[in-house]
């Protein structure tokens, strides 16, 4: 007996196909018929009036094949605006070089896309839900991850900052057992992340590669990410000192078995947990994901708990982010090399 889990048998090859769809249909099959074509249809609406005005209002500086500002527009594909470079005689739109590049579906199916990805949803389920192949739900959340590849570059946390590691699981199949146990407490079955919130709001999540945090892993990871003389509240591991020394902070220690039975109010390092726990349910949603991508990961999830907080108002800004973001991302290039597994 095939997995219900498996799309390809039990939802069927088709995402609007259904078993009854060349023959003569029955009265109910007739209902199912045209309100799931409905459905699809609603989910896959045509490039509308309102994209077009958006990709044409899009300001071009460069080439974005020779980097040259020479060039002219080139008459229209469709409503959509071309231009041709005068040095190297290429032709492009405002979305060349772009995750939205050859797309063959409108930019608008992205916002449901995205409402679902920062609310949590598996990428399974939305993709059921938007009438889409779990595979193109794969292929978006990798553009998804090209787009926001930098987007903690610049994160400096400043004042009273929070900082603990949390750890994700290794996937199953590279577990280390031992007498045929799970090793257990912080061990090679772990990957160690680097988490840290200050009073302004701001978070940083880094992946520092490694299951146990040294002096090494944590100076790479936060090194760059807080500004000197400020106070640094922690649990007091000693990989945490070269922080201390380096940037003159101010250390203000709370041992584990001390803040173990605090309340939530009480509890200083409680926003860090609050952190840790909204990211590990949104990758409970996403169990399979490839490990050697926990960063990309870390920063989509950092971009969901960031400004602004409203969900269109956080669509619009990736969206805009898109769009002025050199990454293109090529179908045949992510299934080939297997990047989400």
């Amino acid at each position: 007996m095939k997995k219900k889990s498996d799309d390809s048998s039990y939802w069927g090859k088709s995402l609007r196909a259904l078993p009854w769809d060349k023959k003569e249909k029955t009265h109910s099959q007739t209902l199912i018929s045209s309100t799931v074509h409905e459905w699809y249809d609603a989910k896959h609406r045509e490039t509308s009036f309102e994209e077009i005005e958006l990709i044409n209002s899009i300001i071009i500086n460069s080439c974005p094949y020779c980097g040259s500002a020479r060039f002219i527009k080139a008459g229209h594909n469709g409503l959509l605006q071309r231009y041709k470079c005068s040095e190297c005689d290429c032709r492009f739109s405002a979305l060349t070089n772009t995750i939205f590049d050859s797309k063959k579906i409108p930019i608008s199916e992205w916002i449901e896309y995205l409402m679902h990805l920062f609310e949590f949803h598996s990428i399974v389920t939305s993709a059921r839900d938007n009438r889409n192949a779990e595979k193109t739900g794969k292929y978006w959340l990798v553009k998804v991850f090209e787009v926001l590849k930098d987007v903690q570059k610049d994160v400096k946390l400043k004042g009273r900052v929070c900082f603990d590691e949390m750890f994700f699981p290794v996937i199953k199949r590279e577990e280390v057992l031992k007498d045929g146990k799970k090793l257990r407490g912080i061990s090679r079955n772990k990957i160690a992340v680097a988490c840290a919130f200050d009073e302004h709001g701001n978070i940083l999540l880094i992946s520092e590669n490694t299951s146990k945090p040294s002096i090494k892993s944590t100076w790479a990871a936060m090194g760059n990410h807080i500004e000197e003389k400020s106070t640094l509240v922690h649990d007091g591991d000693n990989s945490h000192s070269i922080l201390i020394e380096k940037l003159k902070l101010i250390s203000e220690v709370h041992e584990t078995k001390e803040t173990k039975g605090l309340s939530d109010k009480e509890n200083p390092l409680d926003p860090i947990n609050d952190i840790h726990s909204l990211a590990r349910r949104f990758m409970r949603e996403h169990g399979g994901y490839d490990r050697s991508n926990l960063q990309d990961w870390m920063n989509l999830i950092w971009f969901i708990l960031s400004e602004p907080k409203n969900r269109y108002e956080k669509i619009e800004k990736f969206i805009n982010m898109a769009i002025n973001t050199p990454a293109r991302v090529k179908y045949r290039d992510v299934f080939h090399k297997k990047r989400v597994k």
